[in-house]
């Protein structure tokens, strides 16, 4: 049996077995069970407690605790349990029976969109969730400081970066004629709705994105609807054979200039996309949006992840110019940059605040990306020493220090717990900036930086549980937490921003 068969029958299998899990259990939802009654795949009823770093509800049952997805603190759920360890489980709603007082009435409502689980609660109290998440994670710090949360200048239409994918609505497979064949239904340019890898979700209105976005998008799907994808099907990662893959947008804030990226399966010539280029081009688009670069971008892999991809211009220059404050940054198509405009310059001025005055001074960029954080709070200082583990963000960084032109600032490629020692034999640094991935830092970058002699790190992290084990670990060497203020960089997500204070006397 090959491995489409065999995907097949699976799910054959899984709706069979949903079916009988239905009928067996619907008069078998108890409230508020005990422990005792307490087992996986069964359905229960309960109040979320609250709603923790991440976007799971919390409910306890005499101490033990289970984490719900997308739960809202004091909403009244049915929910399965689908993981059981333990010292705790998981949940999924299955219905949500009473909503909770922090979301805002049904017809305020928008369309649903995926990774937003925060979007029915309005954005007051977004922030002050996130605040008492944050507050909990350090909870155990004395004499830390926690100011107020700050919000987003946007809080809808606020991303300069939107990535569709483009497959269809439906995917099923039948027999006919003795043969086995994919029927599909509706073209769909939007995302992957949750728990599915292969189906398309259009959504008419994407709130995170802008007007402009929005225009483009809705007439890229008509298109390829009404001309039949252009002769070309789309991408069905079920049987790894299509045309259409995705559909990326980069836009300038500043200058309202978008760059458009079709990523698909395999080149094509110039005459195969001139209607549609011209069709885009023809868009009416709100006062200050225009259209200057069109790409087509090659993904012959069996993966929605592009890796080295095969760029083709189709029109324009797809890079674009972002301006934060003062400090202007250049964006090509894969090149990463904070994708909340607005929220970013909040964060760096707030950065800023807390390095305080760089003048003369010598500043170290750890885990620099393309050196955003460096120029934009160090552009007076005597000199910027950035590290950065992937070599195309050290090109743009240096070129971003160019188009400023910022003359003392010096990038190195390379593994922070790599270099950092040899730059630390060869200068002394005054200030050091720390903005680490998700994982956080390095054990062996953590020693290193225990043990500089200076009196203040400034640690920018999108994760506080790591920043929390990092910042534990330096306590060792004598440093103090004084200060960790969030940034709210994402709003309608679980996500946040972080930027920590510690010192050392």
């Amino acid at each position: 049996m090959n491995k489409k068969n065999i995907y097949i029958f699976f799910n054959m299998i899984l709706s069979l077995y949903k079916k009988n899990y239905l009928l067996k259990n619907m008069s078998e939802i108890i409230e508020n069970p005990t422990l005792e009654e307490f087992a996986k795949n069964k359905t229960y009823i309960g109040v979320i407690e609250k709603t923790v770093f991440g976007g799971k509800g919390l409910i306890s049952i005499e101490g033990f605790k289970i984490l719900i997805k997308n739960g809202i603190e004091g909403q009244k759920v049915e929910y399965l349990v689908t993981k059981k360890k333990k010292s705790y489980a998981e949940g999924r709603i299955e219905k949500v029976l009473e909503h909770s007082e922090l979301e805002i009435p049904e017809e305020e409502r928008r369309n649903a969109l995926p990774g937003c689980p925060y979007q029915n609660i309005s954005y007051e109290n977004q922030l002050k969730m996130k605040y008492r998440q944050l507050s909990e994670i350090f909870r155990n710090y004395e004499d830390v400081e926690i100011p107020e949360f700050k919000g987003s200048p946007e809080v809808f239409g606020y991303r300069n970066k939107m990535e569709f994918s483009i497959g269809y609505e439906k995917m099923t497979r039948e027999i006919v004629d003795g043969k086995k064949i994919w029927k599909d239904e509706g073209v769909a340019v939007g995302f992957h709705p949750a728990g599915s890898w292969s189906d398309v979700v259009s959504i008419d209105d994407v709130f995170l994105a802008s007007e402009a976005v929005n225009i483009i998008r809705r007439e890229v799907e008509a298109i390829l609807k009404r001309s039949k994808c252009l002769k070309k099907a789309p991408w069905n990662p079920l049987i790894s054979k299509g045309f259409w893959r995705g559909l990326i947008f980069r836009e300038s804030k500043a200058t309202g200039d978008i760059a458009i990226n079709f990523v698909v399966h395999s080149h094509q010539d110039d005459k195969f996309w001139e209607r549609l280029v011209a069709s885009i081009l023809d868009v009416e688009l709100p006062e200050g949006s225009q259209v200057v670069g069109i790409l087509e971008t090659v993904n012959a892999g069996r993966s929605d992840a592009v890796n080295n991809p095969e760029i083709t211009t189709l029109y324009g220059d797809a890079r674009i110019l972002e301006t934060l404050g003062k400090t202007d940054f250049e964006i090509s198509p894969f090149s990463f940059f904070q994708t909340n405009s607005k929220g970013a310059e909040v964060l760096y001025d707030t950065v800023k605040s807390k390095i305080g005055d760089t003048e003369g001074k010598n500043v170290l960029d750890l885990f620099c990306g393309a050196g955003t954080i460096g120029i934009y709070c160090a552009s007076d200082a005597n000199k910027i020493v950035g590290i950065e583990m992937v070599r195309e963000a050290v090109k743009q960084a240096k070129h971003n220090a160019k188009i400023n032109d910022i003359d003392n600032a010096e990038f190195i490629a390379g593994k922070v717990e790599m270099v950092l020692p040899e730059v630390l034999e060869q200068d002394d640094f005054d200030t050091v900036i720390i903005d680490p991935p998700r994982v956080g830092m390095h054990p062996k970058a953590l020693q290193y930086v225990a043990k500089l002699p200076i009196k203040k790190l400034v640690y920018i992290s999108c994760n506080p549980s790591t920043l929390e084990r990092d910042v534990d670990a330096l306590k060792l060497s004598g440093w103090r937490l004084k200060e960790v203020q969030g940034v709210d960089m994402f709003p309608h997500t679980p996500h946040m921003e972080v930027i920590a204070v510690i010192e050392k006397d």
